[in-house]
């Protein structure tokens, strides 16, 4: 499957769960299942993020943007963040103002295993081809996804608690604690998330020396080539490569093409760590 693929599929699965929640959260008045609802419709808005910010991040590096379009990522993320944190004030709101009247049963239990069920797929999906295709984005949408994952396993811990509720105190409503909980969570996860981004939008990481020189000594076995100039920048956890080569000059631009073809697939397979390579011929 192709990256953008990997995403409509998973965009798709949270849309799904998200309506299920909330329909069944509505249903059976099972607040922190309303709450986890909320935070799967942001899954979903991920996904559309990530989409636009994956064909905008793939774009040239040009006289406006040199380093290319890579911080991008940093902002889709950023953005993810804030929606998270948004959501945390929703569901804190809930706690306080939203009386749930759970009577746990059969068909809820059923739902959430299959939603459980639904999340680890998307978890996965994410992560597999996220590592494949060297992509932040959807390395972060798994983080995100995997939250919404843990927080629907501690709908579950409610409901079953709920089932036992009679052998609690009667003061003790379980389905509000699960609100105040999950509520506590999403706020972490957001701020964590917001401060990692933030770091990247604001400043760049130093270059990586090793792979300079690797990258360095391959240059030198292409023998139609000169490297110029060469800039290495760490774009969170992957680098983009930025170089300046000069060419013979009996070297046709069909041939010139193919041997980018090669060299960039060629770094990218040696060294993992590399996301992005732009070459510009001087």
């Amino acid at each position: 499957m192709k990256e953008n693929e990997v995403i409509i599929i998973t965009m798709i699965f949270n849309f799904i769960v998200a309506i299920m929640k909330l329909a069944l959260g509505i249903i059976f008045s099972f607040s922190t299942l309303i709450a986890d609802s909320i935070q799967s419709f942001i899954d979903f808005l991920t996904d559309i993020i990530s989409l636009i910010a994956n064909k905008i991040g793939k774009r040239r590096a040009n006289k406006t943007y040199p380093f290319g379009y890579g911080q991008v990522y940093y902002l889709s993320n950023l953005l993810t963040g804030a929606l998270l944190f948004l959501i945390g004030i929703f569901i804190l709101y809930q706690f306080f103002f939203f009386e749930g009247n759970l009577k746990p049963n059969l068909t809820l239990f059923i739902f959430i295993i299959i939603v459980l069920g639904i999340k680890l797929i998307v978890v996965n999906l994410l992560n597999n081809y996220g590592k494949k295709f060297k992509s932040e984005l959807m390395i972060e949408a798994a983080k995100e996804s995997n939250t919404d994952f843990i927080s629907t396993c501690v709908v579950l811990g409610i409901f079953i608690l709920s089932a036992l509720e009679k052998y609690l105190p009667i003061s003790i409503n379980i389905d509000k604690i699960g609100s105040l909980g999950m509520a506590i969570y999403v706020f972490y996860t957001s701020i964590k998330m917001i401060i990692g981004n933030v770091r990247g939008v604001l400043i760049n990481d130093e270059e990586n020396n090793e792979i300079k020189e690797e990258i360095i000594k391959e240059l030198e076995k292409v023998k139609e080539l000169n490297l110029k100039n060469i800039k290495i920048i760490k774009m969170s956890t992957y680098y983009s490569v930025f170089m300046q080569v000069e060419t013979k000059e009996n070297l046709t631009i069909k041939k010139y093409l193919l041997i980018e073809k090669k060299l960039k697939a060629h770094l990218k397979s040696k060294n993992k760590l590399i996301r992005f390579i732009d070459i510009e011929p001087v």
